[in-house]
């Protein structure tokens, strides 16, 4: 299982702020150098925190703000004087996509192509020409997909990627996850159940998996949504799941992240392991 930290998200008040680069032009040169410095060190701390909290991989995400090909280099660059692991990069732009890209020290992961036909015709050459991973957006945000209807978005998608040069072992399916606070997303939680082996089964080479794991308690109180995405990751866990972007800062989480892998005996049992750290 590996974990992929979503902290560094512009939805974050904090990390938007840092992510705005550029101060003021009124105020003076110093002070605009020690915001930037200050800017510098937030993101690097931040950065440093998830990976000590276990974090195997680090979402840079500018889906919400700044989502532009500057912000994309300076985010990139800022986080690898901190942190020497692999990043994945959340953008709605093939070009702040390609600034990623080029600025990464090792591949990043690619968040994320859809069935979109631009995005199809933009993104995957720059995937398979980076030599990155992608991550494949088979379902819809907000409307139940069948089993069936999902498993061919898969076929079409993993095609196209296929084509383009991208090989199975390079490739993500993210087959969405609905609000469980509704009926249609209780459903879907059981169709992921099924789909979830599928993708391994089906291709060859088999396709790994990923989830935006708190994307299922949206809209419960903010006390009982820790405890619904910390079930929810070990429920996907046990269907076969390969990754999930959770929260590394949330300590529960990361109890249950190292407990699945023990669990899966992917890593040897400690006493340590099983206590919130």
């Amino acid at each position: 299982m590996l974990a992929i930290a979503n902290n560094i998200t512009t939805r974050n008040r904090r990390v938007s702020e840092a992510l705005k680069l550029r101060p003021a032009e009124s105020i003076s040169r110093k002070v605009a150098d020690r915001l930037i410095k200050e800017r510098i060190d937030f993101l690097q701390e931040l950065a440093g925190d998830c990976v000590k909290a276990g974090a195997d991989i680090l979402d840079v995400n500018l889906q919400q703000r700044h989502d532009g090909p500057e912000m994309m280099k300076f985010a990139v660059e800022t986080i690898q004087g901190a942190a020497d692991c692999q990043l994945c990069l959340s953008s709605n732009r093939a070009d702040t996509l390609e600034a990623g890209l080029r600025a990464c020290k090792r591949p990043p992961i690619v968040n994320y192509v859809s069935l979109d036909e631009e995005k199809l015709k933009e993104i995957l050459p720059l995937v398979a020409r980076y030599k990155a991973e992608v991550i494949l957006n088979v379902s819809s945000p907000t409307e139940l997909n069948s089993t069936e209807d999902i498993l061919k978005s898969t076929a079409v998608l993993v095609g196209a990627a296929n084509e383009s040069g991208i090989s199975n072992e390079y490739i993500f399916i993210d087959p969405g996850v609905l609000h469980v606070t509704s009926d249609v997303g209780q459903r879907h939680v059981k169709n992921l159940l099924e789909l979830i082996p599928a993708f391994s089964e089906i291709f060859d080479p088999p396709i790994r998996t990923t989830s935006w794991v708190n994307n299922v308690s949206a809209g419960a109180p903010r006390r009982l949504r820790p405890a619904i995405n910390n079930t929810f990751l070990a429920v996907l866990a046990g269907a076969g799941l390969s990754s999930a972007f959770v929260d590394a800062l949330n300590r529960e989480t990361m109890r249950t992240v190292r407990l699945i892998r023990i669990l899966r005996d992917d890593a040897i049992y400690s006493d340590r392991d099983a206590e919130l750290c």
